[in-house]
């Protein structure tokens, strides 16, 4: 479909979108609410959509979770994406839906701190109105992303929003003595990523204490665990973060470690 049948049918003002959405749930697989997110975009913007499913496997109600998968997802789109972000254990309550531009993407979430990676960097956040009891990311987020697709920007969809966000702060704290961070994502493989950067250690490989194990060994790769000492190690992953990862095998079995838990490296005395 040509631009100009995009803007006859939608009947909006041309912005720069890219067709794409992005969505990112604690949906599951077994249940048909992702669909109806999708169905609902398709339905009021009625042109041709990609839709990326970033994950809808979000440990239920974990919205800092949430926040973290989105920053290390959303720098892979192209400029226009529009993310639809829901994790939402207070939907029907006087929290509101929020939609923001940053980094020339455009973002739609409730106002829990779902969005905190992108808040500070963004240039523009509107309240959008609608009432919904138990399905906001249908009734409201989905319709918003088709107003969104076709052609109105941000102040078009929504009011002015008055005060703060909410943010959470998904890094670790630093000082000179130790870097503490915590478990913020297990993939289905069962490693388990941290929120720290390689550079908050200096390239160093220091003994990493996850919970109340602690590891010494790094390996570069998944491929160099076959040669690990002991069944689990640390390991910097290609998003730069320090992860836990046994060879073929779960490392959040073995450990029994939590999202959540935390993680800390001791530096040495300068």
């Amino acid at each position: 479909m040509t631009r100009n049948n995009r803007e006859t049918n939608c009947a909006g003002i041309s912005r720069n979108t890219s067709n794409v959405v992005a969505l990112l749930t604690d949906f599951g697989s077994r249940s048909g609410y992702l669909s109806q997110i999708k169905a609902t975009v398709l339905k009021f913007s009625k042109i041709p959509i990609q839709f990326i499913n970033i994950t809808s496997n979000i440990t239920n109600f974990q919205i800092k979770e949430a926040a973290f998968i989105l920053k290390l997802n959303y720098q892979w789109f192209p400029e226009g994406t529009i993310f639809i972000a829901v994790v939402d254990p207070d939907v029907g309550s006087k929290r509101q839906i929020i939609a923001l531009e940053a980094r020339g993407m455009l973002f739609i979430a409730p106002d829990n701190g779902i969005l905190s990676p992108v808040i500070k960097e963004s240039c523009k956040i509107v309240t959008i109105k609608g009432q919904s009891k138990t399905f906001a990311g249908r009734d409201i987020c989905a319709k918003a992303a088709a107003k969104l697709l076709c052609g109105n920007n941000i102040e078009q969809i929504g009011e002015n929003y008055i005060g703060k966000p909410k943010f959470l702060d998904l890094e670790p704290e630093l000082n000179e003595f130790s870097v503490i961070g915590e478990i913020m994502y297990m993939d289905d493989f069962g490693n388990i990523i941290s929120n720290i950067q390689e550079r908050l250690i200096n390239n160093k490989r220091y003994t990493v204490k996850w919970g109340k194990i602690n590891v010494s060994e790094w390996k570069e790769n998944y491929h160099d665990l076959k040669s690990s000492n002991t069944y689990i190690a640390n390991i910097i992953n290609s998003s730069d973060y320090l992860e836990l990862a046994s060879y073929k095998k779960s490392a959040a079995e073995q450990t029994g470690l939590s999202i959540g838990d935390k993680v800390s490296i001791l530096l040495p005395i300068r």
